[in-house]
């Protein structure tokens, strides 16, 4: 994307990321900006210069009734949260917010996936096992379940494929053997929600969003989230993990104040 395709899309998430906050505010729906986002508010005190969706977090128990208040909610008459549960052909585990399609025509906007333009990954914050051992075990098992799920998104035209040249040729080696067949997504999706929601993040010492794309990296000393932290970002200022230094060193390394990924992923070709 362009300069200006950028900046008119990061001008739309922001609308976006404020008309969810009325509504969470409104519902005592507390969230974290996550990944991307996190490291946008303490860089650059907004968006990172090329992101292109936002990313948050939202503790279990509150991520499950916000998914039951937006189901079929039109926000601000603009946008709309999509979950697997209501809307399997979306084939993503976490739910996403949508650009209604007419007015992502009507602002010019490109899509970037079957369904149109998604803007915000909406995560659930989860606990994990305490015990080193345990926890390693819970890790294998969810990255089985996840390349699993994986099998079953068709990625018809429009969805943009995000995985590594080495992650799609293990996914169409299972697809070669029905595997997708066998274990159909939803289901598997099922069996990963019920795995998900057997680690309270409020009594374990680990929690993160080990659904997201940097996997076991997500998860982190519980203290690291914390009761979050507001910073700015943009004209707004929305919270972040309470130790957000510590957090972003997690995930991106002990320089990311200084040195810049080397892959600029974008969910946009």
């Amino acid at each position: 994307m362009g300069n200006n395709d950028i900046a008119k899309l990061q001008k739309t998430l922001l609308d976006a990321l404020k008309e969810f906050k009325k509504i969470c505010d409104k519902e005592g729906i507390v969230f974290f900006l996550r990944g991307g986002s996190v490291m946008g508010s303490v860089k650059y005190k907004g968006f990172v210069p090329w992101d292109d969706d936002v990313d948050i977090a939202i503790p279990r128990d509150q991520y499950e009734r916000m998914i039951d208040i937006l189901n079929d909610k039109v926000i601000a008459g603009k946008y709309k949260v999509v979950s697997y549960k209501y809307y399997p052909e979306i084939h993503c585990y976490f739910p996403r917010l949508f650009l209604v399609e007419e007015e992502r025509i009507k602002l010019g906007l490109p899509s970037n996936t079957h369904m149109g333009l998604h803007l915000m990954d909406i995560l659930p914050l989860d606990g994990a096992p305490n015990n080193t051992l345990l926890r390693n075990i819970y890790f294998a098992k969810v990255y089985a379940l996840r390349y699993l799920s994986s099998l079953g998104t068709p990625y018809v035209e429009g969805h943009v494929n995000m995985h590594s040249k080495k992650q799609k040729f293990i996914i169409n080696f299972g697809k070669f053997f029905q595997l997708h067949k066998i274990f159909p997504q939803i289901k598997v999706y099922n069996t990963l929600d019920k795995l998900y929601k057997r680690y309270d993040w409020r009594v374990q010492d680990y929690a993160g969003t080990i659904t997201a794309s940097l996997f076991k990296k997500e998860v982190m000393k519980k203290e690291i989230w914390g009761k979050g932290k507001f910073l700015p970002f943009e004209t707004e200022q929305f919270m972040v993990p309470e130790l957000y230094d510590s957090y972003l060193k997690q995930m991106y390394g002990e320089n990311y104040l200084t040195e810049e990924p080397q892959n600029k992923k974008s969910h946009h070709e």
